[in-house]
């Protein structure tokens, strides 16, 4: 075969690309590799077929080939970020980023995607500096504009974020998730046309589940906005229908992933001074963790991480398990082999560099309410603090959440029954974590939180092992970023207009509170 034809199978590598015909991608590609193995974009081709088919170790090997052989292509640099990021890897994405950031891009493509690498590891600052630059190159891009509203969104820039989220808006009217976002950044937004026209939109016919998603969670905000709850709650539920649908939930596998976890952890570790640096804020998402991580982490001694996945992959590396969930009941059954003084080494590798051990570190992963056994046994000297809610506005605030689509754990969000299945399987295992790790779990109750701060803040520091600050009162004169849904709520002074929030949406509920019932699950007293 001549160089015309390889270059005939390369554009036929590309328009597969542009069409997601992936087994016609990998064809292509291995046809151009058959007659010269040094094609570099043939095996960029293959790294994101074989992401797409979610074989992230492969598509990393494939595109490291690529980059060998073309080391100074910022296209292949920045798909190599890109993977590290997806799997969780801060050390080699922000590594790949940074070598693609030398490089001098001038790719708005490439620029986007170094900057999403940056903010995925809460390096908005970096991350902006970066996004500013796509967006100037490409303004008319919808997407790179979204992309900088949600990090100056972070860094607490409320009124650029809007002008961002409204310039995406501008360029793609039918930019659902920017809609969406635009509604979350603050209550008195109106989203541009008004809750009339999403309205219109609501009607179309050829709306996809992921747009009905994002359509649906918007104009029940705007109609919260307006008190009309009725309507929230329908536009909600139906907004989530087809995600539902599409992705589902195995209500039985958390329940066995829960079941097993209490079964190999019935007994206290040992308590030593390894991890006793080592702070894990967790529970239920929406229950109140990023404002105890704002609390503390105000503290002069105390700097958080953020929401980060270094305890989970420790977890995952020592097991060996090449399953691509992070932990289910098959892993958690095989840990009786797991050496957890080497998953206590291995987290702090992992997190080393970014905390000053002199202090201590916090963790603020809500999930990790599912590792407090991991994290007792492989850190015995950490302090765990799990945050507890009233469950019926635990329950609505996660059902009302739109949490990351192509995160499974948060599967259990699209139907306001699962929702309340799985909080009873979160109160059952924090239950159980209470009576094994008596000295090391604490657990923080929301609404005496922000009922009575002061009393509840100087125990939290007790807990913890610092002394009271002012500072800690004073969270919301932070400006640090915040990743989280509650970036905005947090540089407020604590407010209770969220406590019994549940009680706007009456009998709609009523699926909610049966589940809670059954499980002999008080909720109305709060």
């Amino acid at each position: 075969m001549t160089s015309s034809e390889v270059r005939a199978l390369a554009q036929t590598c590309a328009r597969a690309l542009n069409r997601r015909a992936i087994p016609e991608l990998e064809s292509a590609a291995k046809q151009i590799l058959q007659i010269d193995r040094n094609y570099a974009d043939a095996w960029f081709f293959l790294s994101i077929a074989a992401i797409e088919r979610k074989k992230q170790q492969v598509a990393v090997e494939l595109i490291d080939n690529a980059i060998r052989l073309n080391p100074k292509h910022t296209e292949y640099v920045a798909h190599k970020a890109r993977l590290h990021a997806m799997a969780g890897q801060r050390e080699d994405a922000v590594a790949a980023a940074d070598y693609g950031l030398s490089l001098k891009p001038d790719s708005p493509v490439v620029l986007d995607t170094l900057g999403v690498v940056y903010s995925r590891f809460d390096l908005h600052e970096k991350a902006r500096d970066v996004l500013r630059r796509s967006v100037k190159v490409a303004p008319d891009n919808a997407q790179f504009q979204f992309n900088l509203a949600s990090v100056e969104q972070f860094l607490g820039n409320a009124s650029t974020a809007e002008q961002y989220y409204k310039g995406a808006i501008q360029l793609k009217p039918d930019f659902f998730r920017a809609h969406w976002a635009l509604s979350e950044l603050a209550k008195n937004n109106e989203v541009p046309g008004g809750v009339e026209t999403l309205e219109q939109q609501w009607a179309r016919a050829d709306l996809s589940a992921e747009d009905r998603l994002y359509l649906g969670h918007t104009i029940s905000r705007e109609k919260e906005k307006s008190g009309d709850y009725e309507a929230a709650f329908n536009y909600l539920d139906q907004g989530k229908a087809g995600t539902r649908a599409r992705l589902g939930y195995d209500l039985a596998a958390d329940r066995e992933l829960f079941q097993s976890l209490k079964e190999r952890f019935s007994e206290a570790s040992r308590r030593s001074d390894l991890g006793d640096h080592c702070i894990f804020v967790l529970g239920m998402p929406r229950s109140g963790t990023t404002l105890v991580d704002r609390i503390l982490s105000s503290h002069s001694k105390i700097v958080s991480m953020g929401e980060v996945q270094d305890l989970p992959r420790a977890v995952k590396q020592v097991s060996g398990s090449k399953t691509p969930v992070m932990l289910d009941a098959a892993m958690v059954k095989d840990s009786a082999r797991f050496n957890f003084s080497e998953i206590g080494r291995q987290y702090l590798y992992n997190v080393g560099g970014r905390v000053d051990l002199t202090g201590y570190s916090l963790d603020k992963m809500p999930l990790n309410f599912l590792y407090v056994g991991y994290i007792l046994n492989a850190l015995p000297g950490a302090r765990v603090i799990c945050l507890r809610r009233n469950p019926m506005d635990t329950i609505v605030s996660n059902f009302r959440q739109l949490f990351a689509v192509n995160f499974s754990y948060y599967n259990y969000h699209y139907d306001l029954r699962t929702t309340a299945e799985y909080y009873c399987l979160f109160d059952d295992l924090m239950s159980h974590w209470r009576s094994v790790f008596t000295e090391a779990f604490f657990e923080v109750d929301y609404e005496k939180l922000v009922q009575s701060p002061e009393s509840e803040v100087r125990a939290l520091c007790q807990q913890v092992g610092v002394d009271f600050e002012e500072a800690c009162l004073e969270f919301y004169k932070s400006d640090t970023a915040v990743s989280t849904a509650s970036a905005m709520q947090v540089r407020q002074p604590l407010y209770q207009s969220a406590v019994n929030r549940w009680r706007r949406f009456g009998e709609a509920l009523r699926p909610a509170m049966d589940v809670l019932e059954a499980n002999q699950i008080s909720w109305k007293a709060s």
